[in-house]
């Protein structure tokens, strides 16, 4: 009886120990996460004819919002880097007017200096207790 008495509070009390580590809250889960389309053309140089309206509101250059990842509430999204091939100083100017909104739409003003190129972002989503970088998931292409 005793042995039987023993062994329940040695259970009960690994119990006790074992769920009292701290676990994150909630869960973010982005292997599936992408853009779709996951390219946009920016022009330097507007056309008045397929630019007509961004011309005259000064309207900046917004992707699709994030679609395909899931985790608890509140997901926050931020630039993590900005990359193009053999163009370090574009890819910097590029990162330092490109912001992020809700859902993770990517927004690339109008009449920046960026040179022309193709620029790669990746972009970090964090919620409470976790935080994940999606590699490589948009790109810009800027012509002039």
């Amino acid at each position: 009886m005793k042995t039987r008495f023993l062994i329940l509070m040695i259970v009960l009390l690994g119990m006790f120990v074992w769920g009292c580590h701290e676990i994150p809250e909630g869960f973010l889960e982005t292997g599936e996460a992408n853009y779709n389309p996951d390219t946009l053309i920016v022009r330097k140089t507007l056309d008045p004819k397929f630019d007509e309206i961004r011309m005259e509101n000064g309207a900046p250059w917004v992707s699709i919002k994030m679609e395909g990842y899931l985790g608890t509430e509140q997901i926050n999204f931020s630039i993590e880097s900005v990359t193009s091939e053999g163009n370090e100083a574009g890819a910097a100017e590029f990162m330092k007017n490109l912001s992020v909104r809700g859902a993770g739409a990517l927004v690339y003003p109008q009449g920046t200096n960026v040179p022309e190129g193709r620029y790669v972002v990746s972009v970090r989503l964090t919620n409470p207790g976790y935080s994940q970088v999606v590699k490589d998931c948009f790109t810009f292409i800027v012509k002039d």
